[in-house]
């Protein structure tokens, strides 16, 4: 066997290291091809393939710019031309190629330079960040949206107090965006001090699986207070930690416009109440000269009675609303029965005898507060079972002795209220529409209702499932009622 020469042995190693590098090209994950001094491709790899959608076949022989986005064709040329023409050796850039189905792939474009014998090549790493891209510009949108809407997000780790957050946190609760990293105790100091203790306890007594809704507000420098609204929910983070996920927002102009509906309807109440009075004056006398062997005359002088005392509700109902948003609204407190006080509100609607209260009750207690207020909330919470249970004919009131309190509630067998719309039944003119009934009112006897019993220091809520009705309910403490301010 001759032996094997320098130059043969040379030109085997050569072969050697072409096959692995061909072996390494093709098997490589990263999108990659040769081209030559004209920017003809000459070689791909699978994941280039792969990336584009196209065989080898269909790829080689092309341009890369023939399958580039339109808007950066002259800055990749321009890159190429000052690697070939002013002997850059290698360039960068980020770029978009279009993929045989149609869909756009982002990449970054990593070209180099290299010679083989006495000629030059270009290698070039295609590295897909389609994933990222879509991150970012979805992250862009979300920032976009969250500012045109005044709202920023939040997560709250409540066990070490840090604060990660979305950018215009700081700029919603009134902080300079190059202030220190924000944390719990500096987002619950941005509020105003009688704002700030009742958000730190609510933080300091939040149970797993439990959320958060808060109105306060904050005092920005230069401009004066402004509303904010931090909803958040509890989700269990990493180690067990507890963590708050939410939203704050700015509703300034929100507050600002309710503040302008409730001065209009204050005014216009007050402006009602004369011609209204004047109204039922001269009702009262038609009613006692009306002559009674003319039923027509005597139908129509009893109609504009009642619509007249829907009028006059309605108003007491902008007036109260008024007064209390305004915090005037002052109750007269004594001693009285509560179960003496169901049975006189309801006696009416008994003696009608269209509809059948049945009081259900073993106990006598004295509740320390304004009764005709209490019965307000309980002829509210009757007249919605009427209203929205029409077909049931017996309502039930119950009173039952909690130990420290007093529930009082009334149940129906009606259609019942979706969850969704339960949870907005105490809000300022919030109304139900059930299957697209309309219903008279302004959607303010319930949050009249909410407003009296918190008065009281007591709570009130509602328990309703669809088709199967609903308990409308309140508690009231028997002793040391909270002091009015």
């Amino acid at each position: 066997m001759e032996p094997v020469t320098p130059e043969e042995d040379y030109q085997a190693k050569y072969m050697q290291s072409e096959e692995r590098f061909r072996k390494i090209f093709s098997l490589t994950s990263a999108a990659t091809k040769i081209i030559d001094e004209n920017l003809v491709i000459l070689e791909v790899n699978d994941a280039l393939t792969d990336l584009l959608g196209y065989t080898k076949e269909e790829i080689c022989g092309k341009k890369i710019l023939d399958f580039a986005c339109k808007q950066y064709i002259e800055s990749w040329e321009n890159l190429q031309h000052q690697m070939w023409s002013h002997g850059k050796p290698f360039f960068k850039l980020e770029a978009c190629l279009k993929k045989k189905n149609g869909d756009l792939v982002w990449v970054h474009v990593t070209t180099i330079v290299y010679i083989d014998g006495d000629k030059r090549f270009a290698y070039t790493v295609l590295d897909d960040y389609t994933f990222m891209k879509s991150y970012q510009e979805s992250e862009k949108r979300l920032n976009m949206s969250l500012k045109y809407s005044r709202m920023a997000v939040f997560e709250i780790n409540l066990d070490n107090g840090e604060v990660m957050h979305s950018e215009g946190l700081k700029e919603v609760i009134g902080l300079n965006a190059d202030q220190d990293k924000l944390d719990v105790e500096g987002l619950v100091n941005s509020f105003i001090a009688e704002d700030a203790v009742e958000l730190r306890a609510l933080f300091s007594h939040l149970p797993e699986e439990s959320s958060i809704d808060f109105v306060g507000q904050v005092d920005v420098e230069h401009s004066g207070l402004k509303w904010v609204h931090l909803q958040g929910r509890m989700e269990p983070g990493e180690n067990n930690a507890k963590k708050l996920l939410g939203t704050v927002q700015d509703i300034s102009k929100e507050k600002q416009a309710d503040q302008h509906k409730d001065d209009f309807i204050s005014i216009a109440s007050h402006e009602l109440r004369t011609p209204i009075t004047i109204l039922s004056g001269t009702l009262q006398l038609l009613d006692r000269i009306k002559p009674k062997d003319d039923v027509k005359v005597s139908g129509l002088i009893d109609q504009a009675n009642k619509s007249l005392k829907k009028v006059t509700i309605l108003i007491e109902d902008l007036l109260n609303a008024s007064k209390m948003n305004e915090g005037q609204l002052h109750l007269n407190k004594n001693l009285f029965n509560i179960v003496e006080a169901v049975n006189e509100c309801c006696a009416h609607i008994n003696r009608e005898g269209i509809y059948k209260i049945q009081v259900e009750e073993n106990l006598s207690i004295n509740i320390y507060g304004d009764a005709d207020r209490i019965q307000q909330v309980i002829i509210n919470f009757v007249n919605n079972a009427i209203k929205y249970a029409p077909d049931e004919k017996l309502i039930s009131v119950k009173a039952v002795d909690q130990g420290d309190a007093v529930r009082i509630s009334v149940i129906d067998s009606g259609p019942g209220i979706d969850h969704e719309k339960a949870a907005h039944l105490f809000d300022r003119y919030y109304r139900v529409d059930s299957k697209g009934s309309q219903y008279s009112g302004l959607g303010l006897g319930l949050y009249i209702s909410a407003e009296i019993i918190k008065k009281h220091g007591g709570e009130i809520g509602v328990t309703s499932e669809n088709g199967n009705g609903s308990e409308f309910w309140f508690t009231l403490p028997k002793q040391n009622p909270i002091i009015e301010i």
